[in-house]
């Protein structure tokens, strides 16, 4: 498993990989900074260190679970709709083998993306705020050692729930569907519950469930696809 796990690395493109990385980093940095543009609107909806903490992972997630669904579509969904992927299943390993090395490399590079963006984006508004006061109350780092272990939580989470879009791509093998799933994913996730702007992603049992899911998903999806005939 691990040499098939290296084998699909091999063919990823890590430039394409960073770029993307930076590229949603520095959108929801620019979010992050728009925030002190009008703070008495901020100010209805965030008010304090620890509520920044979860704006900061809920865009990492939104992020990374919709880039996860373009890495299922271009490593899984496209294979299938073209069927390049019968001739990896001429070789002698096994087909769910094969499918769940790349799951699990597409579901630890979520994980690994999503926890260095939300230390890389709190580490650098921390600092921004403190030198250019952009929003009127402090953001210190420690808040961010102090949740340590809930971001390794949701991090495993988010991995695991960055594979359900795989169950509606696969349907008709439809790169749209796939992708389409992981904004609604996050839609739902990101939605206010009541008045006060409480969203489901707040209660840190949602995500985790929503984690066990799509991992479970995938595993029947894959017992399922490694069974068609091309």
């Amino acid at each position: 498993m691990l040499n098939l796990m290296r084998l699909e690395m091999k063919r990823m493109n890590f430039l394409t990989i960073g770029v993307t990385f930076l590229l949603i980093n520095a959108g929801i940095l620019g979010i992050l900074l728009l925030l002190g543009v009008d703070t008495e609107i901020t100010a209805e909806s965030i008010a304090s260190a620890d509520e920044i903490m979860m704006f900061i992972e809920i865009m990492a997630v939104a992020g990374f679970v919709i880039y996860a669904s373009v890495l299922l579509s271009n490593m899984i969904i496209e294979e299938f709709k073209s069927k390049t992927i019968s001739v990896l299943f001429t070789t002698p390993v096994s087909r769910k083998q094969l499918l769940m090395a790349k799951v699990i490399v597409i579901s630890l590079l979520t994980f690994v993306l999503f926890f260095v963006s939300v230390y890389l984006l709190s580490i650098i508004f921390s600092l921004l705020n403190n030198v250019y006061d952009i929003l009127w109350f402090s953001f210190p780092l420690n808040l961010l050692w102090e949740n340590t272990v809930h971001l390794l939580v949701t991090g495993v989470a988010v991995a695991g729930m960055a594979l359900i879009p795989l169950v509606f791509g696969m349907i008709k093998y439809s790169v749209p569907a796939t992708i389409t799933s992981s904004i609604l994913i996050i839609a739902i996730l990101s939605s206010s519950i009541n008045s006060d702007g409480t969203n489901l992603f707040s209660f840190t049992a949602v995500p985790v469930a929503l984690g066990i899911v799509g991992f479970i998903i995938a595993y029947f999806v894959i017992s399922k696809a490694v069974k068609k005939d091309f």
